[in-house]
């Protein structure tokens, strides 16, 4: 997969609840590579269109990233308001990657967490509004099989 290992929590993740919708809001993306929303399919054209930001100078990296940083996330989940959730896949501690959201059209890096777990859990809480931005409110603990 790209040359890299999934994270840890992302293979629990996985093997515990597949793919689906966490929060009435995230897409995780399946571990099933022949899936249209596979990490391999989905997460390979979403860091097409990351690539191509960076080098089309239109990224925005503020407030947490850079252009080293952003040539390094793997997407690996989405919002359904376009903002996208990616691992940082060279700054790998204790089996996972640190957690970046990018804002909808590249409008932001911001770093979330340091596994898919940390993740949800800021989802559910008042630090939503770091993850990804001051409009979202706590999600609900609730995941969706697609």
């Amino acid at each position: 997969m790209e040359g890299f290992r999934l994270p840890g929590s992302y293979c629990e993740f996985a093997a515990t609840l597949g793919y689906g919708r966490f929060g009435g809001l995230a897409i995780i993306y399946s571990g099933v590579p022949e899936h249209q929303d596979s990490i391999l399919v989905q997460g390979a054209r979403a860091k097409g269109f990351i690539n191509d930001a960076v080098a089309d100078d239109y990224f925005e990296f503020e407030p947490d990233g850079d252009n080293e940083i952003a040539a390094r996330l793997y997407p690996f989940a989405a919002s359904e308001n376009g903002e996208c959730f990616a691992w940082d896949i060279n700054e790998k501690r204790a089996g996972e990657y640190s957690i970046y959201c990018i804002g909808a059209r590249m409008a932001g890096l911001r770093y979330a967490a340091e596994s898919l777990g940390e993740l949800l859990e800021k989802l559910c809480s008042g630090s939503i509004k770091d993850v990804m931005r001051s409009g979202y409110a706590p999600l609900l603990p609730r995941f969706d099989g697609l």
